[in-house]
């Protein structure tokens, strides 16, 4: 969000990156906690803090846009763990705002790291399921079918969100994505798309026998993915 950047007063206490939740004064706001991990590094923690003071700052800068317009901010964040295992953790991180007292926003993303040096890792190294386009992930003609599928059914009984019209395979594919892998093998997608399209994509689970057409089996056993 392009706010601007939230004076030290308006807030009654450093949101401090260790408490469960951090509120701020003239705001309903809470971020939560990085949830708890098997494993730490240096790295990883210190990439966490990251993500978590990203949220943060989120924050405040919408803090900043609804005090100038005579607002109370509404802004939650939440980080819940996918999976863990000796190499790599993910996460989902999903968050609604509403930064001048009249428009919502929400987004959703999933992102993963390498427990040892705390770097992003890219899980369609593993799932195959995009291809990179000035760094933003996009489905492919093969993925798009499962994931066509599977958005249709979520839909159902959604007529607005079936308009072939609109919500055809080729409009999927010009989204960018996020993944997330759940213990049980299956894949979540996050699309990027426009707060009035919300409504329509709740993140899309593919099942773990739709996702195995994409897993390399050896980089999956490397990495301990399912």
């Amino acid at each position: 969000m392009n706010y601007r950047r939230l004076k030290a007063t308006s807030l009654t206490v450093v949101l401090a990156l260790i408490a469960p939740v951090a509120h701020a004064d003239g705001m309903n706001a809470s971020v939560s906690a990085i949830p708890s991990l098997k494993q730490h590094t240096a790295p990883l923690d210190a990439s966490l803090r990251s993500l978590r003071t990203g949220l943060l700052k989120d924050a405040k800068e919408c803090a900043d846009n609804a005090n100038g317009m005579g607002a109370t901010a509404q802004y939650h964040a939440d980080i819940k763990k996918t999976v863990e295992t000796q190499s790599i953790v993910g996460f989902e991180v999903t968050g609604s705002s509403q930064c001048d007292g009249a428009h919502p926003n929400a987004y959703q993303y999933g992102i993963s790291y390498r427990i040892k040096d705390g770097k992003r890792f890219d899980l369609n190294e593993v799932y195959a399921v995009g291809h990179r386009d000035s760094g933003s992930l996009f489905l492919t003609k093969e993925s798009v079918v499962p994931v066509m599928a599977e958005f249709r059914r979520i839909n159902a009984g959604k007529p607005d969100c079936l308009d072939a019209s609109t919500f055809n395979d080729e409009y999927l594919m010009s989204k960018a994505f996020t993944l997330a892998v759940r213990t049980d093998g299956s894949l979540q997608f996050y699309f990027d798309t426009a707060y009035v399209e919300a409504a329509c994509f709740a993140p899309i689970r593919l099942g773990a026998q739709a996702a195995s057409a994409f897993k390399d089996g050896k980089k999956a056993v490397q990495y301990g993915l399912p």
